[in-house]
């Protein structure tokens, strides 16, 4: 029985940084919106790395807009919304995705299956809700098959 395991499917991304040690705790109330979410991102990236995900390529820009996090998960490949949120005042995280960011995502993910070559046999579309509580710890919700 052969216990090694198989060469990823497709070339990791040049900007996963991999699981790398633990992130420091950060102030979250000291960071800006725009910081708040690259290290919701970076803290989605961590986790579905734990998780076994091949992460494909990360804040790709496309002539349609931007894909957040782009992953195999065993053969399915998926594209991944975060949205990570302070406070529920505006709403939950989740929320902020609405029927027209989906149809976006959809056109995105069809953008980048038209330029890009990886091999898989499902596609699907996630969120990855991300509150930052007072406490500075960080709650996570994986909704997966949005749209």
């Amino acid at each position: 029985m052969n216990s090694a395991a198989a060469p990823p499917p497709y070339p990791p991304s040049s900007r996963d940084p991999g699981p790398g040690p633990p992130l420091p705790p950060p102030r979250t109330r000291e960071l800006t919106t725009a910081q708040l979410g690259r290290l919701g991102e970076e803290l989605a990236v961590r986790q579905l790395q734990r998780q076994g995900w091949q992460i494909i390529e990360r804040n790709l820009r496309l002539t349609q807009g931007e894909l957040d996090i782009v992953a195999l998960e065993a053969t399915t490949l998926v594209f991944i919304e975060v949205k990570t949120r302070r406070s529920f005042v505006t709403g939950l995280p989740q929320a902020a995705v609405t029927p027209a960011k989906l149809r976006r995502l959809r056109r995105l993910a069809g953008e980048f299956l038209m330029d890009h070559q990886v091999p898989h046999r499902d596609v699907r579309l996630d969120v990855i809700a991300i509150h930052a509580q007072v406490d500075d710890t960080f709650a996570l919700e994986h909704l997966r098959a949005v749209g």
